[in-house]
């Protein structure tokens, strides 16, 4: 079995990177797509994390972020080899 991040979108993972989120904590996110020079993820903590650091008012909407690959250290996943294609590419609230 090849794998390959693409057939995680729309899939919860925990990204490790020197620059983002709390170190001491694992965080969950959504992985939206995958590009060429790193991933967009959605993350509530992360947009939470930026509404308190910077003091801007919320979205009703979810918030995308762009994470470079040569930001991240760590990508955990968990693979289930039985879903199916259209599984692993419902777009949430669908």
């Amino acid at each position: 079995m090849e794998l390959q991040l693409s057939k995680l979108i729309h899939r919860k993972i925990v990204v490790i990177g020197p620059k983002f989120f709390d170190q001491e904590k694992l965080e969950t996110v959504t992985l939206l797509a995958v590009e060429d020079a790193g991933i967009w993820i959605e993350s509530a903590e992360a947009a939470n994390v930026i509404v308190k650091k910077f003091g801007v008012k919320p979205s009703s909407s979810a918030l995308a972020f762009f994470i470079p690959f040569s930001q991240i250290t760590t990508i955990l996943a968990s693979f289930d080899s039985t879903a199916t294609a259209a599984e692993t590419t419902t777009i949430p609230g669908s």
